[in-house]
């Protein structure tokens, strides 16, 4: 039997390639946490207000300028049957609408603005991730127009392209973006039940967009409002923490390290940012190369040791933040060069605190009274200052200064001595105090 032949024009044709749109849609959306769906949805708005603002809240940083303000403001809200996000951050034109915001990936990339619109899948895979029925809608001060998305429509058509409701003129005091998701997965629903997510959320928020909301943009989750964040470093006369400022490849890269005041309790480590937008929180693996070319692995020790690493460009496919913006890509060359400096002005802090617990706690004083000194500092402040490395400068020690005696003895030699001393309640070290005292008066006067 003759095999069957399909010509068109003359020429076979050819075998079909298009994807699945059922495929693309779970490929897309399968790898992304549900908070990193809604963060991306969060980016879509700071993008917009920075294009609308020419906002960068990292320059005051880098360039000694003025700290930015700003006057905008994103709600999230969810609930088990829908979720929404709102924004007052100028909106997104009907051209932009049709030729871009729905594209799977970029087709050109703003390099006017210092963005966090990097590889133009964010709101696609928040939306896609979530539900079944979506609803998108923005205005500009002269224009409106908005979308509706049903899914199940959508992926049974060979139609790739999202008709507008409407797309008209219309003059509006300011401009704003909403975006509206129902008939949620059952795991989504889950989720959205769950104050677990309304937690990690705030606390997300917090950290990642720390110098965003430090210059006046609103965040509400819910009812919630998060406060920024941002960890202080510690100085003093004494204590100089690390500011450094070079440049790879049209990217400015901002090194800030040095020690957290002794009243903060929590482990830290190192920050990383990228065009303002936090990517690491108090990292203390090797992607911030603990552990890494003889450089020490993190231990408790190093529980105060602070270190901010912000990157800034207007070309954002330079910065090295993955699809998600949480982590980094460490193959990045602009983040080795970035990363090489950081072990180099890192390196006295930790042997700062390499002295501060020694074998014999006894030679640590000097590094002890320092520390307790150290103030906390705003990042600001640090940033403005000269390029300088970390110095501390020990306090001058008197035969008057307190120094540490630890020794062990057995309890029953300790009880006899509360007895002889008429002390029964008293603490070992309280004893050794006392007999200290008594053998000095007898033998040293």
């Amino acid at each position: 039997m003759a095999s069957e032949t399909h010509e068109k024009n003359g020429h076979p044709e050819p075998a079909k390639a298009s994807p699945s749109k059922a495929f693309f849609v779970e490929m897309l959306t399968q790898d992304i946490s549900l908070s990193d769906c809604i963060l991306d949805l969060v980016d879509n708005s700071i993008h917009s207000l920075i294009r609308r603002e020419n906002l960068d809240v990292m320059e005051h940083l880098i360039d000694g300028t003025s700290p930015p303000k700003v006057r905008a403001q994103v709600n999230i809200e969810f609930t088990p049957s829908k979720f929404s996000i709102s924004d007052t951050c100028g909106g997104i034109s009907i051209e932009e609408a049709r030729n871009q915001v729905f594209l799977l990936g970029k087709p050109t990339v703003d390099k006017k603005h210092a963005g966090l619109g990097v590889y133009g899948i964010g709101m696609k895979r928040a939306l896609f991730k979530m539900g079944r029925s979506i609803c998108v809608s923005s205005n500009t001060q002269v224009e409106e127009w908005k979308i509706n998305i049903e899914v199940d429509s959508w992926e049974s058509s060979d139609e790739w392209d999202f008709p507008f409701a409407y797309a008209r003129e219309k003059k509006r005091p300011s401009g704003g973006t909403s975006l509206e998701v129902s008939r949620l997965y059952p795991v989504i629903t889950t989720q959205f039940g769950s104050k677990a997510l309304q937690d990690i959320l705030e606390k997300r928020i917090a950290t990642a967009y720390a110098l965003f909301l430090q210059a006046g943009l609103g965040i509400r989750i819910n009812t919630a409002t998060p406060r920024p964040d941002l960890p202080e470093i510690g100085g003093s006369k004494q204590l100089q923490p690390v500011r450094k400022l070079t440049r790879e490849d049209g990217v400015d890269i901002l090194i800030m390290a040095g020690i957290t005041p002794a009243t903060d309790r929590d482990p830290r480590g190192w920050y990383v940012f990228c065009n303002g937008r936090m990517v690491l929180a108090a990292n203390r693996t090797d992607d911030t190369g603990w552990g890494v070319n003889e450089h020490p692995a993190f231990h408790s020790k190093f529980n105060h040791f602070i270190g901010y690493v912000c990157f800034r460009s207007k070309d954002v496919r330079k910065l090295p933040w993955k699809t998600t913006k949480e982590g980094i890509v460490r193959e990045s060359p602009v983040y080795q060069r970035a990363l090489a400096e950081m072990r180099i002005q890192s390196r006295p802090i930790l042997d700062f605190f390499n002295r501060m617990y020694p074998d014999d706690p006894a030679k640590s004083e000097p590094e002890h009274k320092v520390f307790q000194q150290a103030r906390g500092r705003p990042v600001k402040d640090i940033a403005s200052a000269p390029n300088k490395a970390f110095e501390a400068t020990l306090l001058r020690t008197t035969d008057d200064d307190l120094v540490s005696i630890q020794y062990k003895r057995p309890k029953r030699k300790i009880k006899k001595l509360k007895e002889a001393i008429n002390k029964p309640g008293a603490s070992a070290a309280r004893v050794g105090e006392l007999t200290f005292d008594e053998f000095y008066e007898r033998h040293c006067k």
